[in-house]
């Protein structure tokens, strides 16, 4: 009893010292043999954090270079935190014993507890000062380099200039919207700041395109690929953004993103110049293919010289909008 009871003061005194402490999200760069477990463990943080920070699902594969948002870590210790740290460990330390006594256990030495992290390397710096918030873009041999997140976790008026720049058509621009940056943000750091291939942005209307509103016209999609990610596993990320419009395009060069109230995906099928062949009927699509014209297009050598036609399934994971 009285070693659960010191088990009791020793975990209310250790809440208390973690809540007084400022928080703040970092981010994280996945190393070989790097589990999310390890990570979690690692930063103090559960495991479901981790998976719903980054919209994980199956946390199982982790990939070398993936970058990784870890929500609510420690933020940067006030004069004085260092000696309430160590005291706050060592309370925790002995709770630890004595309750492993009166288990009948043997204490555990500490280079055993930190063996689940020790292949980690040193604490990341925070969100907003590393490069995990700058996308990197490239449109009509234009290069971008946008910070798409200041100190406070906010986008700057400086990113929302830069994105109509980078999405307008000719000389025409339309303001765009911030959830389509924080998508894109989104994005860029999953697959580790590398280059986005813009292909179409923001589009004037006219009479023939296949949507009569779609969200080319109101700067809220953006047509992309990302340099060394094949499309498909873009697509796959993107069907995983909430409230937004995926649309996959496998006998093009792109894949489309839009930010809409309810989450919607759909495959066109159809090659350039031809009318969509979605994948099921009734679908949400927000353009055809023969709508988009490439503003960067690939090299020849990295077009499929024999494109795939036939449609294999695409099973959403939550029901998809229907067209009105």
């Amino acid at each position: 009893m009285r070693a659960t009871a010191t088990t009791a003061v020793a975990i209310a005194a250790a809440l208390t010292l973690w809540t007084a402490g400022a928080r703040a999200d970092v981010t994280h760069v996945v190393q070989r043999g790097h589990t999310i477990e390890a990570i979690a463990h690692r930063y103090h943080v559960s495991v479901k954090s981790i998976l719903d920070a980054n919209h994980l699902k199956d946390a199982k594969h982790l990939k070398p270079g993936q970058t990784l948002i870890i929500p609510g870590v420690d933020g940067p210790k006030k004069h004085g935190e260092k000696a309430e740290r160590a005291e706050k460990a060592e309370r925790a330390e002995k709770a630890e014993k004595a309750e492993r006594a009166e288990r009948g256990e043997k204490a555990e030495k500490p280079s055993a507890r930190r063996a689940a992290t020790a292949a980690l390397e040193a604490p990341p710096e925070p969100r907003g000062r590393g490069d995990g918030d700058t996308v990197h873009a490239v449109r009509l041999n234009e290069e971008f380099r946008i910070r798409v997140k200041d100190a406070h976790g906010h986008i700057p008026p400086s990113a929302m200039k830069a994105f109509e720049r980078m999405l307008r058509q000719g000389n025409g621009a339309h303001a765009v919207d911030p959830r389509l940056v924080a998508l894109v943000g989104i994005v860029s750091s999953h697959f580790g700041g590398k280059p986005i291939e813009v292909v179409s942005g923001y589009r004037a209307y006219t009479p023939t395109q296949y949507t009569a509103h779609s969200n080319h016209n109101l700067g809220k999609a953006i047509d992309f690929r990302i340099r060394g990610v094949s499309n498909e596993t873009l697509r796959d990320f993107c069907h995983t953004l909430r409230s937004a419009g995926c649309g996959y395009y496998p006998n093009s060069t792109f894949v489309h993103l839009d930010v809409r109230d309810t989450k919607a995906f759909w495959t066109d099928w159809s090659h350039p110049g031809e009318p969509p062949k979605y994948d099921r009927p009734g679908v949400a699509a927000d353009e055809g293919t023969s709508d988009v014209v490439d503003d960067n297009p690939p090299p020849p050598a990295s077009t499929p010289t024999s494109p795939s036609t036939e449609p294999h399934p695409d099973l959403p994971a939550e029901p998809l909008e229907k067209a009105p």
